[in-house]
């Protein structure tokens, strides 16, 4: 009979037991939508960005970074503009801050960018997560562009781009003297400001010698050539910016790279 009973009053409470957790999910999902309306992660990476480049204390907003909830970081991020934007800037803000904050760092630069060096959303990251992962799509970093990680975490793949934009080489700065210039990239005007920055570093860093046949590109196309499709995909850059004739099939040659630090290099 206790039972019969407890069944029965399980049945007559089920409905309720339903309509109570139906309303607590969707107050979870406000509370969320609150929380994300409070908290602006772009915002903040651009008060990072802003205080670091104008020497100012950066910390308050290195701890909202870090302090910032998967959920909300992943509900604001939500398309590729967003998130590319968001770890362009994460990214060359932090190397700047590190590099002020300790030049020595630079001596041993694979540690440098393959150690964790800071937090983003509760995940411990370095600098390599942020641009191969986050920024490449999971590019295993010596693989000039050809493997995709098979083992990047749950955070990765929900907040890394879905495609590879060439034109991030040269907006990431990574503190040697042969980076492009530092500056802070907007969402709104992500795609022009991208166009400008690969066109400029190119522009300044490529020579075309006709009577060889020859061009030399930055370093930089040769170690992610896949990002930029080989040869073929180099050639039509340097043609689409008018670095070199329209009818020319040159050999392609790649520059030295100067790792020399250069902090403090803002466009």
């Amino acid at each position: 009979m206790n039972i019969f009973n407890n069944f029965t009053k399980l049945l007559f409470f089920s409905p309720f037991l339903l309509m109570i957790a139906c309303g607590s999910s969707k107050k979870e999902e406000q509370n969320l939508t609150a929380a994300q309306e409070k908290i602006n992660p772009i915002e903040i990476s651009k008060d990072f960005f802003d205080a670091v480049k104008q020497d100012k204390n950066a910390e308050k907003y290195k701890e909202k970074l870090a302090q910032i909830s998967p959920e909300v970081l992943q509900a604001s991020l939500k398309n590729d503009q967003l998130k590319k934007a968001f770890w362009l800037n994460i990214y060359n803000t932090y190397v700047q801050y590190l590099l002020k904050k300790n030049p020595d760092l630079y001596e041993d630069r694979s540690a440098f960018f393959s150690e964790d060096r800071f937090t983003i959303a509760g995940e411990k990251m370095s600098l390599d997560d942020v641009e191969h992962g986050m920024i490449r799509d999971s590019r295993v970093k010596l693989s000039l562009g050809h493997i995709k990680d098979p083992f990047a975490s749950k955070f990765e793949k929900k907040l890394r781009v879905s495609e590879v934009d060439w034109r991030i080489h040269f907006a990431l700065n990574c503190g040697a003297k042969s980076c492009p210039p530092v500056r802070y990239y907007s969402v709104k005007n992500l795609d022009e400001e991208l166009e400008q920055s690969a066109k400029t570093y190119l522009t300044k860093e490529v020579t075309y010698k006709k009577e060889e046949e020859k061009v030399f590109v930055p370093r930089l196309m040769d170690w992610f050539r896949a990002d930029f499709e080989g040869k073929d995909g180099v050639i039509e850059i340097l043609k689409n910016y008018q670095l070199i004739p329209q009818s020319s099939d040159p050999d392609v040659e790649f520059s030295d790279y100067d790792w020399t630090l250069d902090v403090n290099n803002y466009q």
